[in-house]
C-alpha cells in the first residue's frame, strides 16, 4: 500500500490487487513484461492501472501520480 498526493493536493491510496482484472488481461499480455494491477482511490475517483511488480518500493511519487493522471485522462 502507498499513499501519494498529486499536484492538486488530492491524496490517493494505492493497493495492489490480488490479480489483474479480466478486462485488463489482454493489455497485460500485450505489454510483454510482468505487470500487476493496482487500485488507486481518492474517495472521489478510482483508477485501476497496470504497473511493474515492486511498484510500491521502486516507483517514486511523481511516477505514481503520473500513472494515475494518465488513467484519469482515459476515463
Amino acid at each position: 500500500m502507498r499513499t501519494v498526493s498529486d499536484k492538486q493536493g488530492t491524496t490517493w491510496i494505492c493497493l495492489e490487487l490480488p490479480e489483474v482484472p479480466v478486462e485488463q488481461r489482454d493489455v497485460a499480455v500485450a505489454l510483454g513484461t510482468a505487470h500487476v494491477a493496482i487500485e488507486c482511490n481518492s474517495g472521489a475517483d478510482r483508477v485501476i492501472a497496470l504497473v511493474p511488480p515492486g511498484w510500491d518500493d521502486h516507483m517514486d511519487d511523481a511516477s505514481l501520480t503520473q500513472v494515475i493522471r494518465e488513467h484519469l485522462a482515459r476515463q
